[in-house]
């Protein structure tokens, strides 16, 4: 026999079975098992489901695919900061009036050391001494 139970708009809310049995430990095993297999079937296939529109498709990339793009980039930084070096326009930035002058002194003295130098090596023949007279 069941028994229903009904709200005040005559709609039948739940029935009740007064009859029936507790359930068995097989039967609550049972339950507990499905239960189980359902939810693991649940967790596994979101793996194949399309996400939705408001996450980004590469929010799903691994850490790899990010370490990989991070080197690129340093790569690339660097790949720059060679070619600025190669193709930088020459000019007068960077050299102050205090440089050039310095530049011009260490030539000057670099100029007048070498002459000394030159000097030091030079051949000079050696002096003429008067020859004795010879006697036979």
């Amino acid at each position: 026999c069941h028994r229903r139970i009904t709200h005040s708009h005559d709609r039948t809310i739940f029935t009740i079975n007064i009859n029936a049995k507790p359930p068995t430990t097989f039967t609550m095993i049972r339950t507990l098992f499905t239960v189980a297999v359902l939810a693991a079937a649940a967790v596994s296939t979101q793996a194949f489901v399309a996400p939705s529109i408001g996450q980004p498709a590469l929010a799903t990339s691994t850490t790899s695919l990010d370490a990989s793009r991070i080197h690129a980039k340093k790569e690339k930084r660097q790949r720059n900061r060679d070619n600025m070096r190669k193709f930088k326009k020459g000019g007068k930035r960077g050299t102050s009036r205090k440089k050039m002058m310095r530049k011009l002194q260490s030539g000057a003295a670099r100029q007048v050391e070498n002459e000394f130098i030159a000097k030091c090596f030079l051949t000079i023949p050696p002096p003429v001494s008067p020859e004795p007279e010879k006697r036979y």
